[in-house]
């Protein structure tokens, strides 16, 4: 591979890397609460939940420290590896910084025992609230999972395999976390309605490609203008061997009975996007844009971002934040959405064009990195047949291992969806 490539795909994770830290979740809670300082009478209670919630606490614990007197964060845990040792847990270190909020850890993207603890203590903590007081919701990507309260009368295993099974058929997030909001006894804004008669002001940090407040985390503190028959309808659609699961299922909050709230979304997916472009343009000179969000299944996806980098002039960039969904079997390997994009893609990408595929959260499925980052001369070094029988596995991590082309950033601290990012290099003399 050239030199000049070699640049232009260690630009683009640059970029990326540049676009995140521009989306600092600390300082975009401390700016919004920066205004609302002066107005806060009574208690201020303090659930944050989502991948980016120890940033988000952080903020809002420097702007409003003296106000704050409980409340949780909750948080992922690392993953445990057999024989591996386990990778640093940040919400260790954030222990005693976020004090007097209480740290918790749970799993994603299926919930365990712990998420259920950590519903628990959130809806106990909103009960006591009062109504001169305050519930500051802090929700970002990933709160679904860490925040997870089965209906009554259901077990957390039969929670489990209605998620997996909504993951694993390739249903849009949209609908998982519709059927999410109806089947619980925290989302669809029932932990607003457990703080009531408090005011609730919720901060949200979107992963969702398009999404209203009660699409991010599944809603838990904003109303739902979805209704059980349309989540039945998704349930039907996507797991219809659950449909025993169905009379769980309930009616969330509505606007008309939620309490005196509001509800703001900080950053999402397309501001990513923005930065993402501001950054590679002022590093590289490339002329770069971003492009509206998209959707849709991960082989449509590949074919998209191959006839767009046959259309990029030498020297175009174009930045794509996007939600593919792929359905999975059961047997499969490890890797992640982003990566499978990159290696479908690599072998009939133009030569001089280079490709990104990245999950902001720094965890792409199971494959232990962000994504990759491809240009088609890393195709010289293996045979068409094993990234074929690579694609076939889903296991696209083994394949990018070998050819060095994963983008390693560890956890980010975000959860803005996935960012794909396209670049042709300049026609002479590469990246400025």
């Amino acid at each position: 591979m050239s030199a000049s490539l070699d640049a232009l795909r260690a630009a683009l994770v640059a970029a990326f890397c540049a676009g995140l830290d521009d989306l600092d979740p600390a300082g975009l809670v401390e700016r919004a609460l920066a205004a609302e300082a002066g107005a806060r009478r009574g208690r201020v209670c303090v659930i944050a939940a989502g991948k980016a919630s120890l940033g988000m606490a952080s903020g809002a614990l420097r702007c409003w420290g003296d106000r704050i007197t409980g409340g949780l964060a909750v948080t992922v845990a690392p993953p445990t590896r057999p024989g591996r040792a386990s990778p640093p847990d940040p919400a260790e270190a954030a222990e005693d910084a976020l004090r007097p909020l209480r740290v918790m850890r749970a799993a994603h993207p299926i919930p365990d025992a712990r998420s259920v603890d950590a519903a628990t203590a959130a809806l106990t903590a909103a009960a006591a609230l009062g109504p001169d007081d305050l519930l500051l919701a802090l929700i970002s990507g990933g709160a679904s999972a860490l925040l997870a309260a089965p209906p009554p009368g259901v077990a957390l295993a039969d929670k489990q395999a209605l998620v997996a099974a909504l993951l694993e058929g390739g249903a849009p997030i949209q609908e998982v976390n519709l059927v999410r909001r109806h089947f619980s006894r925290i989302k669809g804004g029932r932990l607003a309605a457990a703080a009531a008669p408090a005011r609730v002001l919720t901060l949200l940090v979107s992963d969702v490609v398009g999404g209203l407040p009660h699409d991010i985390s599944s809603g838990p503190t904003v109303p739902d203008p979805t209704c059980v028959e349309e989540a039945l309808a998704a349930l039907d659609r996507w797991a219809p061997r659950l449909a025993r699961l169905a009379p769980a299922f309930s009616e969330s909050l509505k606007p008309a009975e939620a309490p005196p709230q509001e509800a703001r979304v900080l950053a999402d997916p397309g501001l990513l996007a923005e930065r993402v472009a501001a950054a590679l343009a002022a590093r590289t000179g490339l002329r770069a844009v971003a492009a509206p969000a998209e959707e849709g299944e991960a082989r449509a996806i590949v074919e998209r971002r191959l006839a767009r980098a046959r259309a990029l002039a030498p020297g175009e960039a174009v930045v794509i934040p996007c939600e593919p969904t792929l359905a999975l079997p059961p047997r499969r390997g490890a890797g992640g959405r982003a990566g499978w994009i990159a290696l479908a893609a690599l072998r009939d990408l133009p030569p001089d064009v280079a490709l990104l595929c990245a999950a902001s959260d720094g965890a792409d499925g199971s494959s232990g990195a962000a994504g990759a980052v491809v240009a088609s001369a890393n195709a010289d070094a293996i045979d068409a047949d094993a990234i074929e029988a690579a694609l076939a596995r889903f296991d696209d991590a083994p394949v990018h291992r070998a050819l060095g082309t994963r983008v390693e950033t560890g956890a980010t601290g975000h959860n803005l969806t996935d960012v794909h990012v396209i670049a042709r290099d300049f026609a002479r003399g590469g990246v400025r």
